[in-house]
């Protein structure tokens, strides 16, 4: 038994007595089991992460409720982007069920994590969040989240990076994967993982959580109404978190939603006061201007330790005659570790276009489009500028970098979308009241 026993085994018994708001803790909390945090792991035994057993044991919640005729309805309208999802889906589940570097147990059984971590949780949250108290508290409890990560990455970078719990998830699982622990890293400036399992995780969710929650803000006060001085530090702790994670893809990713976000105002109002910031917080940013400035610059890329135009053409010809082996249906969700082992110029394979055709071959090319095309057509009238500006940004990332919490992502859009259907129910109401 590890901590995280502690905190998810009365979240699993507390579901049997109430599995609403059961799920909605266990979901507020998922953040943290990107940890990669193991359920069950010991000698000859597989492991099993904590996130894919509690997913497991909501989906079986579910499935027993159905079988049993008891009512469990998708709130309020039927689920976006099912078609899309379910092609994606069918795509892993084939790439899995054919490949040809891993047995087929194996392979499926990460494909069958994926599908679930990162689609099926979505589809349960989104049945569960029915009304503005659901969002209300589903935000508060992220809020919370989001604050401890923000402490605990100030812990972590006042401490020279040193961070106890991922020393605790390396005794709990000692072959988690890539960690990006070089203290060098951008120009020895370093960077912090805090509750992530590595900086590309912190970042990434700290732009994801720093773009919704400011979305929130401008245009859900009612959703989150905290008082001002809490929201204010909340978000300015977040793009501190962001900037200690010093890693290029978030930023981009914060940089491109924000052109969406804020109208022509807003952002002369930012460049006529960010010179003074600059001036003022100088001592602090100026570490972090490298990595800023790598994104655009291919010496600053080079200077600061980050792959550059040439790396990435670099590893593309080495992907092309490995796809071609396996065109159609690609090695499978382990194809992005193997193949690196084999070719080394393939590096980490830092992109979707990347991971792609060698995980799920030409098929997942044509799914992952389908699904970002389905996502622009949801977008149309539904907080159309954000949501379009999300997707966009995703792409922007997952081009240029490693990863996205996926989840956690479709999960703040469709919050958006729901927001946005009761505010239009309501308004409704209000006129033919």
């Amino acid at each position: 038994m590890n901590i995280f026993h502690l905190i998810y085994i009365p979240i699993i018994l507390y579901a049997f007595r109430n599995y609403h708001k059961a799920f909605l803790l266990y979901a507020i909390t998922k953040p943290f089991l990107h940890n990669m945090i193991p359920f069950l792991f010991a000698p000859g035994i597989p492991l099993i992460q904590m996130e894919t057993f509690m997913n497991t044991f909501f989906l079986m919640c579910v499935i027993l409720n159905h079988i049993s005729k008891k009512e469990f309805k998708i709130a309020n309208s039927s689920f976006p982007l099912k078609r899309a999802f379910f092609v994606y889906i069918t795509s892993i589940s084939v790439s899995s069920a054919l490949s040809s570097i891993t047995p087929i147990l194996q392979s499926t059984m990460t494909g069958y994590q994926i599908i679930l971590n990162d689609f099926i949780f979505v589809c349960l949250l989104y049945t569960e969040l029915k009304n503005r108290q659901n969002i209300r508290f589903f935000i508060k409890g992220l809020v919370v989240v989001f604050s401890i990560a923000i402490l605990y990455g100030i812990f972590e970078r006042v401490n020279d990076f040193y961070n106890p719990l991922r020393e605790y998830q390396k005794i709990l699982n000692p072959s988690d994967g890539l960690t990006f622990d070089n203290p060098d890293a951008r120009g020895g400036v370093g960077r912090v993982k805090s509750i992530f399992n590595n900086a590309l995780s912190c970042s990434a969710y700290a732009a994801v959580a720093l773009t919704f929650f400011f979305y929130i803000n401008m245009r859900y006060k009612k959703t989150w109404n905290s008082p001002i001085l809490i929201r204010v530090s909340f978000l300015a702790g977040l793009l501190l978190l962001l900037l200690m994670a010093n890693t290029r893809g978030g930023i981009l990713y914060t940089g491109v939603l924000m052109l969406f976000m804020l109208n022509l105002k807003t952002m002369l109002l930012i460049a006529l006061f960010l010179p003074i910031f600059g001036i003022l917080f100088y001592d602090f940013v100026a570490p972090y201007m490298l990595t800023i400035l790598s994104i655009f610059s291919s010496s600053a890329s080079e200077e600061a330790r980050g792959s550059n135009f040439a790396m990435r053409v670099m590893q593309f010809l080495a992907m092309i005659p490995i796809w071609m082996d396996s065109f159609f249906f690609g090695y499978g969700m382990q194809g992005e570790r193997y193949w690196p082992q084999q070719v080394p110029a393939l590096l980490g394979t830092e992109s979707i276009w990347l991971k792609l055709p060698i995980n799920q071959g030409f098929f997942g090319i044509i799914a992952y489009v389908y699904l970002l095309i389905s996502m622009v057509k949801f977008a149309i009238g539904k907080a159309k500028r954000y949501v379009i500006g999300s997707i966009l940004a995703c792409l922007a990332l997952m081009t240029t970098t490693i990863w996205l919490p996926i989840s956690f992502f479709i999960s703040t859009l469709f919050i958006v979308y729901r927001l946005e259907l009761l505010s239009k129910k309501e308004e409704m109401q209000y006129v033919t009241g």
